[in-house]
């Protein structure tokens, strides 16, 4: 009897070992083969009662929206439904979002829209607004529209469809398998309405996403923090320089492409608490010779050094006067907007000038009077005496420019740029 007892508890040793060591393998194995993580995409809300065409939500051209939470019925008003007189357009309303565009800048419009499920069947129009009345008119099919898409969702590429520059159709019926329809030739400062449709209830939302085909040269708007050297993030606002139509706006973003246009100049503004506002202008050309724009955003605090974008150029008469050349104020002008938006600062002008150290004395004396000579620019633009100090180059400092300068194996004289810099806020 004890016998069997022993043996039994030997066998049930030699069970439980086996099963603590298949345990412990299957651990192993699961550490090293973890799954990673799904992304979490975060739904874009949609704005209240898009589902009705008065309240049209908004959209940018080359900035996706989306993917949306999924829309529920067809908000206050069923504008649409289909008579004898009009057939291209929804047999009805089932799950609509309204939006509405404004065109920037002329080209074909493409549209593209992708369901976050494939199987969602996503119809929709597009209308050319009028007025505003424009709604009032859709009602009853008074408007007819110029594109009209209703082909059964295609799941082998997402379910997605749209205009696109392949497309050869203005209307495709429900019984086609064709996803996209053709482009729409668009001029600047039109206005179109793009209504789109769920047919089945239970949908997951969807992305819509426009575009403008035309000539162009990109531009990538890279903002950069002027103290630590890296990227950091602003809010963005690109404008048609002539028009002033917001070409592109963003909050708290980092790089961003845009189309620079031929025969066009645009505004690009960044702004970030505690920095300066950043301002320029850009042509055409200048995107071609430079497709990135390095903003460099310039904290507001003592040591940081207000931007001075370009060359600066003086003039010295026989009695050692020196002034500044007309040439030299746009690069000051960044510099000038700084002091004039924020009167509680106090800059430091500091003069830089070429030396070959034949006689450094004069040179640190020429210095002072560049600076001087750009405070007088300052205040002569009405910015107070009392924010602007001004100095000349140290010997010292003049020394160390000449002992670099020896060290060079090109030999090239340095032309050192001015400084502004901020001494205090008050």
């Amino acid at each position: 009897m004890k016998k069997k007892l022993l043996l039994t508890f030997i066998l049930l040793l030699t069970v439980l070992v086996s099963v603590n060591a298949q345990q412990g393998t299957k651990k192993k194995t699961n550490k090293g083969n973890k799954t990673r993580p799904k992304e979490v995409i975060l739904e874009k809300p949609l704005p209240p009662r898009c589902a009705d065409c008065f309240f049209a939500a908004p959209l940018q051209i080359d900035v996706p929206f989306g993917p949306t939470e999924p829309p529920r019925g067809f908000g206050f008003v069923s504008e649409i439904n289909r008579n004898d007189k009009v057939k291209n357009v929804f047999e009805e309303e089932h799950n609509t979002v309204w939006y509405k565009l404004e065109i920037p800048y002329s080209g074909k419009l493409c549209i593209e829209i992708t369901p976050k499920a494939s199987s969602d069947d996503y119809d929709f129009l597009v209308y050319k607004y009028t007025n505003k009345y424009f709604c009032n008119r859709i009602i009853g099919n008074k408007v007819v529209p110029i594109r009209s898409i209703l082909s059964t969702s295609n799941t082998a590429i997402g379910g997605k469809t749209g205009l696109d520059l392949k497309g050869n159709l203005t209307n495709i019926p429900k019984n086609s398998s064709i996803s996209h329809g053709m482009y729409i030739d668009v001029i600047a400062g039109e206005q179109y309405i793009i209504v789109v449709d769920n047919v089945s209830n239970g949908g997951l939302g969807h992305t819509i996403y426009t575009t403008i085909n035309t000539d162009f040269a990109p531009l990538t708007v890279l903002p950069i923090d002027s103290s630590n050297h890296q990227r950091t993030t602003a809010n963005i606002i690109i404008k048609d320089s002539e028009t002033e139509n917001i070409i592109l706006e963003r909050e708290n973003a980092g790089a961003q492409r845009v189309k620079i246009l031929p025969k066009k100049a645009y505004s690009i503004s960044l702004k970030k608490d505690g920095y300066f506002n950043y301002i320029r202008e850009i042509t055409h050309a200048q995107a071609i010779k430079d497709s990135i724009l390095t903003a460099r955003l310039v904290e507001i605090k003592a040591g940081s050094k207000l931007p001075i974008r370009g060359e600066i150029y003086f003039d010295v008469d026989e009695l050692n006067n020196v002034t500044l050349l007309p040439e030299s104020y746009s690069s000051l002008d960044e510099a000038f907007r700084s002091l004039q938006d924020y009167p509680k600062i106090v800059v430091e002008i500091i003069g830089r000038i070429p030396t070959e150290g034949y006689n450094i004395k004069k040179d640190a004396e020429n210095s002072r009077l560049r600076a001087e000579a750009i405070k007088n620019y300052f205040i002569g633009r009405g910015i107070p005496e009392a924010n602007i100090k001004a100095r000349g180059s140290y010997i010292s400092e003049l020394e160390k420019q000449l002992a670099k300068q020896k060290k060079s194996k090109s030999g090239i004289l340095l032309t050192p740029q001015c400084e502004i810099k901020i001494l205090r806020t008050k």
